[in-house]
């Protein structure tokens, strides 16, 4: 699988918003499964949260539209980027409870302060959004939205 080198930091931005945001919550375990899930909704948000920001379904994305064809997350994908990102020691793992917890470092908070961009701010805004509903949910309640959020698009 190929992956462009835009996407790859994109999602690797995308991971380090939601592990700061999270940092706050300490009852909210990061897995990778519940980072892929919560971050389908920045990567979709229009789709997702369309009806919170009363967006109408013609301005959806041709991206977010087939992203709902296969919206199943690429673990592939997001494996690397969790691995650059610790390389960069950007983000760490734990194992708690027989799980692999992932939390960002003093060095990923440096990291995310530094980019200063219009995106960023848009995605923080989005994520300050979803983390506390998100938060209290399981995995497969979260996942039950995405599907749900599927079949009323399609």
């Amino acid at each position: 699988m190929e992956i462009n080198f835009t996407e790859y930091i994109n999602d690797s931005v995308r991971i380090l918003i939601l592990l700061n945001a999270a940092k706050s919550r300490k009852s909210l375990s990061m897995t990778d499964r519940k980072i892929m899930l919560l971050d389908y909704f920045l990567k979709f948000p229009n789709t997702m949260l369309g009806d919170y920001y009363n967006i109408p379904n013609e301005m959806k994305t041709l991206d977010e539209y087939y992203a709902f064809f296969h919206w199943q997350p690429d673990v592939v994908r997001y494996r690397k980027s969790l691995n650059f990102l610790m390389a960069k020691e950007f983000i760490e793992r734990q194992l708690e409870r027989n799980q692999t917890i992932y939390s960002i470092t003093d060095r990923g908070v440096e990291a995310i302060d530094n980019i200063k961009t219009t995106h960023k701010t848009h995605l923080e805004e989005l994520t300050s959004a979803i983390l506390p509903v998100m938060s209290k949910l399981s995995d497969s309640k979260i996942e039950e939205q995405i599907r749900s959020k599927s079949n009323i698009f399609l």
